[in-house]
């Protein structure tokens, strides 16, 4: 006894493409220079630091910086009145002026 072969099943469709998706995001390229100097001027006028990092695409980091100067110098301020702030003071501006100036100049060049 010998079985019929299936009958030819009909072709497939053929599948439709994928769409693709391009995207085409330009970012132009920051300059390290421009973040460091929108660290330093605020801050040769005591007024805030973290701008930089803003400029380069951290804005959290920013924020962050920004606000944790303004907490440190309301600290120093409450130790000029034992006397130990006017150390401190300049020292924390100071350390505040490098590091923020140069991690936002290489904030720029990381991205």
């Amino acid at each position: 006894m010998d079985i019929p072969p299936p009958p030819p099943s009909a072709p497939a469709a053929p599948a439709a493409p994928a769409p693709q998706q391009v995207h085409h995001y330009y970012h132009p390229q920051k300059s390290g220079g421009v973040a460091a100097l929108l660290e330093v001027l605020p801050g040769l006028f005591l007024q805030t630091f973290g701008i930089g990092h803003m400029y380069a695409g951290n804005v959290g980091t920013g924020l962050i910086i920004m606000f944790g100067y303004w907490a440190l110098t309301f600290v120093n301020i409450l130790l000029c009145f034992v006397f130990i702030g006017f150390i401190t003071w300049p020292l924390c501006w100071v350390a505040a002026m490098i590091l923020s100036s140069l991690t936002a100049a290489n904030a720029c060049k990381s991205r």
